[in-house]
């Protein structure tokens, strides 16, 4: 066997402690050549075994493509992190010649114990992407024979590998093994892609279970809207959060390995994270994260149709970005004049800053003349009566506007089951007929949904489109009562109307009262006396809620309430429902 010395042989792991006799062995060791492709040397396998022997530690020996040692790392792999990180001059996130790179693990166990990857181990090799993975014991049985095991990456498999040889060490260091060596990267048995981006959940729970299933249905909800396809779920029940990354180390290993097996391209929280955390989580999943409040963004970014909803759009996704570019903060900047602040000149990191700030100011101008040209559209309407329909996203705010104005099919505004389907404010006028007058004539606008947990830069952005639901003289507050979850959101929207200083009479409308509980119903009416029952789709209620605008606009003591706003609900039990609910038809992928 031919051997020659590697300059980039790094040793890392465990070496406190290591005699100056041992660290040149090791050094020894990492010197050696092994054949290229696959397979490794023998006698170099053994004097390996008789290190850990003398070592009394786990090493594994990272190999190349070109059968170059390139890192011997002493102790468990479960300590090494990012193994690509103590490799010299390489890149964490250099992929091309990983594919054929070789993991050599001995440890030191008996001859009974398996010989199989560690779920933690698995997490690390599956980051540096390796061709093949050699284990076998430092023990040899009688007779001086060695056994071993060979593994591939398997992302199907429970640990990320699959077994694709167990034989005597030598046979399997001089036999290329069916399954490991690939030239094709895309060999490799991945899951089946698809067009849709494949996303990793990672929540934190609560203590209430019912309150923690729909926040996830809530996320898997807005995935969905994004147009991305949720895979998996890692979950950890929320205690004493980690303040770097929110999430303790074997739930980010567990996540890591997860994302790798779904071949997720991209890991979603329901958290508002930092920048430091953002970052943080990005190292230790080797792939890029974003949480709820920037999914949100994105969501309201692929739905703005009209100039000013994108201009809306750009400024809150600025202001939400700014302070994550800015890697150690202000104190970077070569401006200043204390000690520390000099430098040579201004740092890309500086200017982008800049023009970022610039931009939000310009988009902040653009706003006021937006509010200013609504305002006057506002003065115009004057001697009309205005409505606004406000709610929580998907509560069927659009479709209640298409049900009352919308006769003709070029007319209707777009109502989609997806959250924020609508962005864009739309305005209709409302005509109520009367038999021996001329005709009464209102307007409704429809306005963008609520959700709980609202940035404070998206509502702060969008407070030009809000202010067509804050200077209506009736808010027309949408509940879908076919929500389990409707209490919550119905006091969501409630409080954010307060927060934005709306004071404005309320009027709310249950929906959906064809496919609710009777439950609901009965709660309904408890909690708001005055609720008026309807539902958009087949008309249930309209005539009586139009009946209810005309005693609220015109005082018309004629116009008394139809029967069908109230519904009558079933005498048998109160657990009836009204009508079969539809099963969700987007039920999360992954076992509860």
């Amino acid at each position: 066997m031919v051997t020659e010395p590697l300059k980039q042989t790094h040793l890392a792991g465990r070496t406190k402690g290591l005699r100056p006799s041992q660290l040149r062995q090791a050094e020894r060791l990492g010197h050696r050549r092994h054949p290229q492709g696959t397979g490794a040397d023998p006698l170099t396998l053994e004097r390996l075994a008789e290190l850990v022997l003398d070592l009394e530690q786990p090493l594994h020996l990272l190999i190349d493509s070109r059968g170059l040692c390139r890192l011997l790392w002493v102790g468990p792999l479960s300590e090494s992190g990012q193994l690509l990180s103590h490799v010299p001059g390489s890149s964490r996130r250099r992929s091309g010649d990983q594919r054929h790179w070789r993991l050599i693990s001995c440890l030191k166990v008996n001859s009974k114990a398996p010989l199989s990857p560690d779920s933690r181990e698995a997490v690390v090799a599956l980051d540096l992407r390796p061709d093949s993975w050699l284990r076998y014991p430092c023990q040899a049985k009688a007779g001086g024979n060695w056994t071993a095991a060979a593994w591939r990456p398997d992302p199907t498999a429970p640990l990320g590998w699959s077994a694709v040889g167990g034989d005597q060490l030598h046979q399997l260091c001089r036999e290329e093994l069916p399954g490991i060596r690939s030239t094709d990267p895309a060999a490799l048995p991945v899951p089946a892609a698809t067009d849709e981006e494949r996303v990793l959940l990672l929540t934190l729970s609560g203590s209430d279970p019912h309150r923690n299933e729909r926040d996830l249905a809530e996320l898997e909800g807005l995935v969905r809207s994004a147009g991305a396809h949720p895979v998996m779920m890692c979950q950890q029940k929320q205690s004493a959060a980690n303040p770097q990354t929110l999430w303790g180390t074997g739930k980010l290993q567990e996540a890591a390995l997860e994302a790798r097996r779904h071949n997720a391209s991209l890991v979603i929280t329901d958290r508002e994270l930092s920048p430091v955390q953002a970052r943080n989580l990005e190292r230790w999943l080797d792939c890029p994260v974003m949480d709820r409040s920037e999914l949100i963004l994105d969501i309201f970014a692929q739905r703005a149709a009209s100039a000013a909803g994108r201009i809306q759009v750009e400024l809150a996704q600025l202001r939400y970005r700014l302070p994550r570019l800015l890697g150690r903060g202000r104190s970077l900047s070569r401006q200043g004049g204390g000690i520390g602040t000099r430098g040579p000149g201004e740092t890309q990191l500086e200017k982008d800053r800049r023009a970022i700030s610039r931009r939000i100011e310009a988009l902040r101008r653009s706003t006021r003349q937006l509010q200013e040209h609504r305002a006057r559209l506002r003065d115009r309407r004057e001697g009309l009566p205005r409505l606004a329909l406000v709610g929580y996203t998907n509560a069927g705010k659009s479709s209640l506007l298409n049900a009352l104005c919308s006769r003709h099919e070029h007319k209707k505004v777009l109502a989609e089951n997806k959250l924020f389907a609508t962005l864009d404010p739309t305005t209709r006028r409302l005509t109520l007929p009367q038999p021996a007058a001329a005709a009464r004539e209102l307007l409704i606008t429809d306005t963008v949904g609520f959700i709980r947990d609202l940035p404070d830069a998206l509502v702060e952005a969008f407070r030009a489109t809000l202010e067509e639901a804050l200077d209506a003289d009736l808010l027309l507050l949408v509940v879908d009562l076919a929500d389990p979850d409707w209490e919550a959101q119905l006091k969501a929207v409630q409080g954010l109307l307060d927060q934005l200083g709306c004071n404005k009479p309320r009027q709310v409308v249950a929906n959906q009262i064809d496919r609710c509980h009777a439950e609901a119903i009965t709660t309904m009416i408890d909690l708001e006396p005055q609720v008026i029952f309807i539902s958009a789709t087949d008309g249930t209620g309209l005539k009586g809620l139009k009946q209810r605008l005309e005693r609220t606009f015109w005082n018309d003591p004629a116009a008394e309430e139809d029967r069908e706003v109230v519904p009558e609900l079933p005498t048998e039990t109160s657990t009836d429902t009204v009508a079969l609910q539809t099963p969700n038809e987007h039920a999360p992928p992954w076992p509860n």
